[in-house]
């Protein structure tokens, strides 16, 4: 009988593993690949995306593999990469991200380009800001990092979403500048106002519209960020109904918006007597209600 061959471990490179990674993902119908793959592959070994190709040659540990294969794993099982690394891009800095805060969405940004232009046009002056359902805190943390003269709150009701904001601010170094407060809007009115700028990106998924969500966002992001259980217009009539102890006489209220809302969420205001303008993203498509008196 012949003697058996010992067992020689597989040697997996870096590159092996991005082009098996891009095929696995791709076959099951994960989107952006070859990125996903690559993303992981960064934060296991703690490297930047261009080491990937410099050093494509590095082999993996049996470690670094079993942790990959966990990310994998979690992947496919339809969790966000976002919180499967911890981390998600938003206005040209990285965020720390976990299921208890929504992941900031590139559409999001656009309220920090429009405060960013305001308060920009005014260096002389010191905005006071608040940012109601903070979540990861990347709206006012975004702003500050690209003005010198805004101030922020941000209030939560989720004591979770608060501790990843206060995480953010402090990585960020916007702490000076930032501070959270636990409060429900729904059922309190904040105390330090009214602010010269309060945005909010509010949960403004109708009930009737969850079950068309995505797995992705509908089995894993918090219910409470997506939802307000009801039309979708909840916590834009409560805004309308606090607006003077939110707002500043010659303030602003930013307002995201989901698809095909800006006629309901104008009407809500303008029947109040506020002035209303929308505002759309690149595609078209109107995300932005700016309030005024």
């Amino acid at each position: 009988m012949p003697p058996t061959r010992p067992e020689v471990p597989q040697v997996w490179t870096v590159r092996d593993i991005i082009q098996w990674g891009k095929e696995f993902f791709t076959n099951r119908g994960i989107d952006e690949a070859r990125r996903t793959i690559e993303l992981m592959v960064c934060a296991v070994l703690n490297a930047k995306r261009i080491e990937l190709y410099t050093d494509h040659d590095r082999p993996l540990t049996k470690d670094e593999l079993a942790v990959l294969k966990a990310y994998v794993q979690r992947r496919i099982a339809n969790e966000p990469l976002q919180y499967i690394l911890g981390r998600a891009d938003f206005y040209g800095h990285t965020y720390h991200v976990s299921p208890a805060v929504l992941i900031p969405r590139p559409e999001t940004e656009l309220i920090v380009e429009r405060v960013a232009r305001i308060c920009s046009a005014q260096p002389e002056r010191m905005f006071s800001c608040c940012d109601i359902g903070t979540g990861s805190g990347c709206i006012p943390i975004a702003t500050i990092l690209h003005t010198r003269n805004t101030v922020w709150v941000g209030l939560d009701v989720s004591e979770g979403a608060l501790a990843v904001a206060q995480q953010n601010a402090q990585s960020l170094e916007a702490t000076p500048r930032f501070t959270i407060a636990h409060v429900d809007v729904l059922t309190q009115v904040p105390q330090g106002g009214p602010w010269d700028i309060v945005t909010m990106n509010p949960p403004y998924i109708g009930t009737a519209d969850m079950a068309e969500l995505d797995a992705v966002v509908k089995d894993h992001e918090p219910v409470q960020a997506l939802t307000d259980h009801a039309d979708g217009l909840t916590f834009y009539r409560r805004a309308a109904e606090i607006f003077d102890q939110l707002v500043a006489p010659s303030g602003y209220l930013f307002l995201e918006i989901g698809f095909g809302q800006q006629q309901d969420v104008e009407n809500i205001f303008q029947s109040r007597g506020y002035l209303t303008t929308a505002i759309a993203d690149l595609a078209g498509i109107p995300r932005l209600i700016v309030i005024e008196r």
